[in-house]
Formats: structure tokens, C-alpha cells, sequence
């Protein structure tokens, strides 16, 4: 679990908390959190390159690749998505989190 530039917008801990409350082994319980930390991050990746032109795909993966904890990432979004990118990615962030809490049954 690696820092990443979108970190601050996702409120996962309280999703984290429940998964640690539940009954089960504690390596059980830590594959479930790394599965929870690909999905958000495979669908916050995915859902900001729907926004960005596919012309601009290739510089932001790039600069995720290079330096995922960057803020110049949150930068270029701005750029090139929209000023309020950082609010549709909470959004998007906050659907996936209640997608993965009905799939757990949490």
C-alpha cells in the first residue's frame, strides 16, 4: 500500500477498520485490503482516463508510473480534465467504496 496522488481524496479507513473487526485470519484480512487497494486503484486509474483525451493518456500514466505520489499528477488533471477533478474523483472514490462494501456484505 503505496502512497499515491489521490490518497487524500478516498476515505477507505473506515472500510479498513470494518475488514480488520471481522472474524478471520489476519493474512485473510490483509489479502482483502490489498484486493480493496487494486480496486480503488484500478478504478480511480480508469475513471480518470475516461475524463482525460486519449491524447494526454500516455503523460499521465507516465507520471503514475514514474511518481504515483506526485501532486503534479493532481496538477496535470487540472489541466487537462477539469478544476474540479479532485471532487469527481472523491465522487467516483466514495461509489466504489459502497460497491465494495455491499460485495463484502459489510
Amino acid at each position: 500500500m503505496s502512497i499515491i496522488f489521490y490518497d487524500h481524496l478516498i476515505n477507505k479507513h473506515e472500510l479498513l477498520v470494518i475488514i480488520d473487526k471481522t472474524e478471520g485470519e489476519d493474512n485473510h484480512k490483509s489479502k482483502i485490503k490489498h484486493l480493496v487497494d487494486d480496486i480503488l486503484h484500478h478504478g480511480i486509474v480508469e475513471f480518470t482516463l475516461s475524463k482525460l483525451k486519449p491524447k494526454h493518456h500516455k503523460v499521465f500514466l507516465q507520471q503514475l508510473h514514474h511518481a504515483p505520489y506526485s501532486p503534479e499528477i493532481l496538477d496535470y488533471l487540472k489541466e487537462k480534465v477539469a478544476h474540479d477533478i479532485e471532487e469527481q474523483i472523491q465522487k467516483h472514490a466514495d461509489k466504489l467504496i459502497k460497491k465494495v462494501r455491499k460485495d463484502l456484505g459489510l
